[in-house]
Parts: C-alpha cells; sequence; structure tokens
C-alpha cells in the first residue's frame, strides 16, 4: 500500500497569465509557484508573493535546453504581457509512505516508510508534467532502496532500519523532474503489499516476519526445547489422519519419548546393577536403619526368622519400636 494525496501536483490556472502575476504578487501565498511560459515556449518562474522573507525573483529556462538562464528579475516584474500560460505548482511538503520488505536472519521484516516529498524547481516541474509526483518518487525510492541492500548483503552487512535512516535521511533531489524528498521515519507493518528486497530464500524462512511469526517462532522453539513428546504431539495437532503412523513411531521409539527420569529411576537403576549380595547387605542395613527410625520392617524372604536376625545383631530380646529390648 502506498499513499499520495489526489490532488494534482500542478495545474493551469484560470485566469489570464497577467491576472495571475497581479494575483501571485499580491497574495503573499508561500505554498505554491507560479510558472509562467511565453510564446516562445521558455518558462519563467514568477516572484514570489510580497510576505516571502527572500528577495523576489524570476528564472527562466528553455524549453529545448537543460541549463537554466537566470532572467532579470526587475525586468521580469515590469513584464505583464508575453506570456500565453501560467501554471500553479503545489510548494507544500508531501507525505506519503512506501511499504517495505527486508530479508534478516531470522525472515523477512514488515515495515513502513515513511517520506516527504516536494516540488524545489516548479519550472521543472511543469517542464517534465509531471503531474503526480508521488509516483516518480516512489520509484525513485524503490531503485534507490534496492541499490543500497544489494551494495549491504555484497559488504555482508546487515541492512535494516538504522542504515535505511543514515542513508536516506538527508534530502534527495530529482533533476529530470524537480522533485525533492526524504525518509522520515520507519515503522512495522503487517501487510503483505510492500516492496521485496531480495527473494525470501535468502533469508531462510518464507514468511512475513511479523508479531504473529515471532509468536510462532516462539511456540516452535518452546516445543523443540520440550523435546521429542512435544514435537509428536505437534505434529499429530496438525496431521490428525497420520495418528498410526505416529503411533508406530512412537512405539518404535520409546527410548525417545518416555521423559525426563527421576531420582526413584535412578534409584531403582542403581540397585538392579548391584550383585545379589551387595543388594542383601544394603537390605539388612536399610531394614536396620528403618527400625531404629520405629517404622515397621516386612519379614525379609529366604533369610531366617526375625528373631534370629536379631540374636545375631546383638538383640537376643527383640526390638521394641526399633529398639533392643
Amino acid at each position: 500500500m502506498t499513499t499520495e494525496t489526489t490532488k494534482p501536483l500542478y495545474s493551469r490556472a484560470v485566469h489570464a497569465p497577467w491576472r495571475e502575476i497581479l494575483r501571485q504578487r499580491w497574495s503573499g501565498r508561500q505554498d505554491r509557484a507560479l510558472v509562467l511560459r511565453d510564446s516562445a515556449g521558455v518558462h519563467h518562474l514568477a516572484g514570489p508573493g510580497r510576505g516571502h522573507r527572500s528577495a523576489p525573483r524570476a528564472v527562466a529556462f528553455e524549453a529545448t535546453e537543460a541549463v537554466a538562464e537566470p532572467v532579470g528579475a526587475a525586468t521580469d516584474r515590469m513584464r505583464l504581457r508575453g506570456y500565453d500560460a501560467a501554471f500553479h505548482v503545489r510548494l507544500d511538503e508531501q507525505p506519503a509512505t512506501r511499504p517495505v520488505a527486508v530479508p534478516t536472519r531470522y525472515g523477512t521484516e514488515s515495515m513502513d516508510v515513511h517520506v516527504l516529498w516536494w516540488a524545489h524547481d516548479p519550472v521543472q516541474v511543469v517542464r517534465s508534467n509531471t503531474t503526480h509526483g508521488w509516483l516518480v518518487v516512489r520509484r525513485a525510492l524503490g531503485r534507490r532502496l534496492r541499490h543500497l541492500w544489494r551494495e549491504h548483503a555484497a559488504s555482508g552487512q546487515a541492512f535494516g532500519v538504522p542504515a535505511m535512516m543514515q542513508n536516506l535521511a538527508a534530502p534527495d533531489e530529482l533533476p529530470e523532474c524537480g522533485l525533492s524528498y526524504r525518509v522520515a521515519d520507519i515503522s512495522a507493518r503487517e501487510d503483505d503489499s510492500e516492496l521485496m528486497l531480495g527473494e525470501p530464500s535468502t533469508a531462510g524462512l518464507p514468511y512475513s516476519w511479523t508479531d504473529k511469526s515471532r509468536e510462532e517462532y516462539e511456540f516452535c522453539k518452546q516445543a523443540v526445547w520440550d523435546g521429542p513428546v512435544s514435537l509428536v504431539a505437534l505434529w499429530l495437532v496438525r496431521h490428525p489422519e497420520q495418528v498410526s503412523q505416529v503411533l508406530d513411531w512412537t512405539v518404535g521409539h520409546a527410548d525417545l519419548i518416555r521423559g525426563e527420569t527421576s531420582w526413584q529411576d535412578e534409584v531403582a537403576g542403581l540397585l538392579g546393577a548391584l550383585t545379589s549380595q551387595e543388594r542383601k547387605e544394603l537390605s539388612e542395613l536399610l531394614r536396620d536403619r528403618l527400625g531404629s527410625l520405629g517404622r515397621r520392617v516386612p519379614e525379609q524372604q529366604g533369610s531366617g526368622t526375625n528373631s534370629e536376625r536379631n540374636r545375631v545383631n546383638g538383640w537376643a530380646g527383640g526390638t521394641v519400636k526399633g529398639q533392643p529390648a
């Protein structure tokens, strides 16, 4: 999307040239210029109104020449006749917006480039028949952006908002049409109708890097961080018709989706690695410790009666709440 006022940059005056000269002199208007064309095809810039701070001036341009030929201001002020056409050229700054998509390492970043443009040479505006100035400025800005992006890409430098503002904030003149423009601001956007600087594949991601894209990126990053279980679940949500394939995969890769082991699993694994003698000794120590704490200790299978075990440990009278009787 681009924005531009529907008013033309210049228009033909409705009154006779001599009347337009008088109106210009006494109006004091500074938002438009008066361009006159004489019978020989020479364009003249009429002096500003009486409210203008600079000295009166008039500049003439030969219709077939690219170089301006100044005409004396005093002579032009005395001259009211000899012109066959008069034109009003707008001088105020015109705002416009150019959508741009810049490839980055995280995807394509969409932004709005806010531009201010104006007519710095009213005579050339009329000579070049530049009725709608934003179309010309838009093409020039696009060429300049592409050139800057290629330069930064060739040198391996990142091209973003700082680089764009550094190179485009200063006014740039378009002498062939008498216009100037500058970039006033750059902001993020969420729209697909932007100028693409480079191919999306160069950034590694085919989608536009918007706020929604960042949320999807964070979600996918968290799923990868959580491990295979989250990825399998995400795949099943996106492809429910493949539930049988997902089930087969989970059965074949149970070691990957078992999840994080607890301390109970680690203790069980450690006990399973002990020899039978080591397990027996550890069992005796554990039973004695639990008995000393007053915990109920079950009978040990295949290792004699509880009274025999107590006599071996010097507890001939048995135990009362885990203590020798």
